[in-house]
């Protein structure tokens, strides 16, 4: 399926769909070790492919809150979506990149926790690190972001997707702590690959910001380290004047390091707060 989607025929316009229906509900292959992996991979050519890419995304949304799909399909479909906005914009490497998703959600949550204190975070006793933001808010020189102009055909439509389950067991995923924390990594991502310079940057952080908002007090501690994440990803792509006119989020995140019982959460809002006053200074 790679070779196909990297071909780019005609014909993947018919195809592109039904694939990615069957592929999501492929079971594993006994004695097939990285079965899991192959199917990721296809999907996501399939994503990345000029011809199936808005086709294929369109259709991976809609089966995100399907009823028949199961948590771990859930999941699989926001690799998928991470792992083409990765490619499409050639951010590829460890350093640029959040940590994959769909692990279990102790490890995500601490993983994740590391790779958002890297953006905002400053040392104990240190100025607060600020290059990490300014680096991510730059093309790489010479490379090509075919992402940007995809970011609202990605991140408006599964926010709104998330927002209307079907009815049945994708309510109940839909509330999942695990999927809802990983949703927030994921559209982390997406902004990050879309990049400041996408047309569709401003609401699309919007659209996300009201998710912070919704998710930073979460009974969960995964889901406040990943609604953090996506908050850090939010100010990478420079909307910060967005984020400092909120007209709650500030103060609740002023008290957060007083009140969160989470250490990372308390260094995380610590770190968003601290770059969010040299911003305001500036």
């Amino acid at each position: 399926i790679p070779g196909l989607a990297q071909a780019n025929p005609q014909e993947l316009t018919q195809l592109t769909e039904p694939l990615c229906e069957q592929i999501l509900r492929l079971d594993d292959v006994p004695g097939l070790a990285d079965c899991a992996t192959l199917r990721r991979s296809a999907l996501a050519s399939l994503v990345i492919s000029d011809t199936g890419r808005r086709i294929a995304a369109r259709c991976l949304i809609t089966e995100f809150a399907v009823e028949d799909l199961t948590l771990a399909g859930r999941l699989l479909i926001l690799d998928v979506l991470a792992d083409a906005a990765r490619e499409l914009s050639n951010r590829t490497s460890s350093a640029e990149t959040p940590v994959p998703l769909g692990s279990n959600s102790t490890t995500s949550a601490s993983t994740v926790a590391s790779h958002a204190e890297v953006a905002c975070l400053p040392p104990s006793g240190e100025r607060p690190r600020t290059r990490r933001f300014a680096s991510a808010c730059r093309e790489p020189p010479g490379k090509l972001n075919r992402f940007s102009v995809e970011l609202q055909h990605f991140v408006l439509p599964l926010i709104a997707r998330w927002r209307q389950p079907d009815p049945g067991s994708a309510r109940w995923a839909s509330s999942e702590p695990s999927l809802v924390g990983s949703l927030l990594q994921c559209l982390g991502t997406l902004l990050e690959c879309g990049g400041s310079a996408s047309p569709d940057r401003d609401v699309a952080a919007s659209a996300a910001l009201e998710l912070v908002s919704e998710h930073m007090h979460h009974i969960e501690t995964f889901v406040r380290r990943c609604s953090l994440f996506l908050l850090s990803r939010i100010l990478l792509v420079g909307a910060d004047a967005m984020v400092l006119s909120h007209p709650t989020l500030v103060d609740r995140l002023e008290v957060m390091p007083l009140r969160e019982g989470d250490d990372t959460c308390r260094r995380m809002a610590g770190g968003v707060l601290a770059w969010l006053s040299q911003r305001a200074s500036l």
